[in-house]
């Protein structure tokens, strides 16, 4: 009788592993590109004296996409927050040390503020461009011969955001695609 019992008790297990989900995130009610925009957002703070001047939080949107809206260029989602004492000093955002295409403000109202991942109130967001040829072109020039022909193109990419000399932080993803 015990065969008969462990065996029904192994067929109802298999029964209820085989009708569970395959992604985790179904069960939360999250889409997919949240999911992807989780994995691929970073955020670092600038801290001196213990407190907080600066906070750059960024999504990196080419590897989230699933269709080639991204090819030529590389573009995240960014967040920017300066402390009352530092908030209307220039800041900066560069990528390998390039500067960006073009950085949109985001509207108060945007779609795009109901798919962020890591969401910070106080903070200013942007969508930044840049451009992959003249990131390449950056990377190349900064080789020497026999690294060019091993390298051919720059695998990760590190966003920064810099206040002045003594106050930057970055944040560095894997390049996609």
């Amino acid at each position: 009788m015990t065969k008969i019992g462990y065996s029904f008790i192994c067929a109802v297990t298999f029964l209820f592993i085989g009708c569970a989900k395959p992604n985790a995130l179904e069960n939360f009610n999250y889409s997919k590109f949240y999911g992807n925009a989780l994995q691929y957002t970073f955020k670092s703070d600038i801290v001196i004296d213990n407190n907080v001047v600066a906070m750059l939080n960024a999504t990196y949107l080419n590897a989230t996409s699933i269709n080639d809206e991204y090819e030529t260029k590389e573009v995240f989602l960014v967040g920017v927050f300066i402390s009352d004492d530092n908030e209307n000093k220039e800041y900066k955002i560069t990528l390998n040390n390039t500067n960006p295409e073009s950085i949109v403000k985001l509207d108060k109202n945007d779609k795009m503020y109901a798919k962020m991942p890591l969401y910070n109130p106080w903070a200013k967001y942007y969508i930044v461009e840049f451009d992959k040829d003249k990131l390449n072109k950056t990377f190349l020039d900064n080789l020497t011969e026999k690294q060019k022909y091993l390298n051919h193109e720059y695998k990760n990419i590190s966003l920064s955001l810099l206040i002045n000399e003594k106050q930057s932080t970055t944040l560095t993803f894997q390049k996609e695609r």
